[in-house]
């Protein structure tokens, strides 16, 4: 079910979160990292229950589909059960039970463990993700791997990789991602075939999807949590100015971006209907 955005991770949890989701200027891709808190980030919320209870179903479903483990992984993989630990988020199963799917099935947001040497992506276990295969991402470099995201590079591929190999245990960021959706799923896997944004989409249809993400430091890598937060596109619109600076960002962005947001045959039938909300 969409719930509404507010700063619950990263706030007092009484503004409404999209007054900061945007920079009042076209479409680019924004670093805008800022201090965070790990564990409170990590730490058990009150639907933890029902995110749990969805993760689980779809580990149980195909747990190759959702988790990855590289042999640098694994050392990576002991560092999050010693952070979870560590916080009191999860109990110790026992020997034999500190693997990753393990601890995802017990820790709410998604996983991605970064390895320092390589800047690369060491294991993961997303069982909610905005459209993209974690087995594709598996091993590579960061760099590589968006390389498939247009002008990401170009524009914070550098800022993002000094960031990253600077992060520190004891440390933690947080940013957000922001994506539209026809669907107010949180799981968007690519093999799922979730309905697509065309011409013919309406107001009512029109979701903003928000990826928090945090980063944190731990022994030789990066952890980061995943948290998606949906909620109907036309609860923006009882801030005007913010209504107004999402149809901008909508209407500039380019056309390879909107491409791979799957919003290119959908941008203008979007920038339309908000802009007969507006009216």
């Amino acid at each position: 079910m969409p719930v509404s955005l507010h700063d619950g991770h990263s706030g007092n949890g009484s503004t409404p979160f999209w007054k900061r989701l945007f920079s009042d200027t076209g479409f680019a891709w924004e670093f805008r990292m800022r201090p965070g808190d790990a564990e409170g980030f990590f730490a058990p919320t009150d639907a933890g229950g029902s995110l749990l209870a969805e993760t689980n179903k779809w580990l149980d479903a195909d747990e190759k589909l959702y988790t990855a483990v590289t042999p640098a992984g694994k050392a990576l993989v002991e560092a999050a059960w010693d952070a979870a630990l560590g916080w009191g988020h999860v109990e110790d199963p026992g020997e034999g039970g500190r693997d990753l799917a393990g601890l995802a099935r017990r820790w709410e947001p998604d996983i991605l463990l970064l390895d320092h040497a390589t800047m690369s992506v060491a294991a993961g276990c997303v069982c909610m993700p905005s459209s993209w295969d974690l087995r594709h991402a598996a091993g590579k470099p960061l760099h590589a791997v968006h390389d498939l995201v247009p002008r990401l590079n170009p524009e914070i591929g550098k800022q993002i990789g000094r960031f990253l190999a600077r992060v520190q245990p004891g440390k933690a960021f947080c940013r957000e991602n922001w994506s539209l959706t026809r669907s107010a799923e949180r799981n968007y896997h690519p093999r799922l075939g979730r309905p697509r944004l065309d011409e013919t989409v309406t107001l009512d249809e029109l979701f903003l999807r928000v990826e928090h993400q945090l980063f944190t430091g731990v022994p030789e890598g990066v952890l980061m949590g995943i948290r998606i937060e949906v909620c109907r596109l036309a609860e923006l619109a009882a801030d005007p100015e913010v209504w107004r600076i999402t149809m901008e960002k909508i209407r500039t962005m380019p056309d390879d971006v909107a491409a791979y947001k799957s919003m290119d045959t959908a941008r203008d039938a979007i920038v339309r209907v908000m802009e007969g909300w507006a009216d």
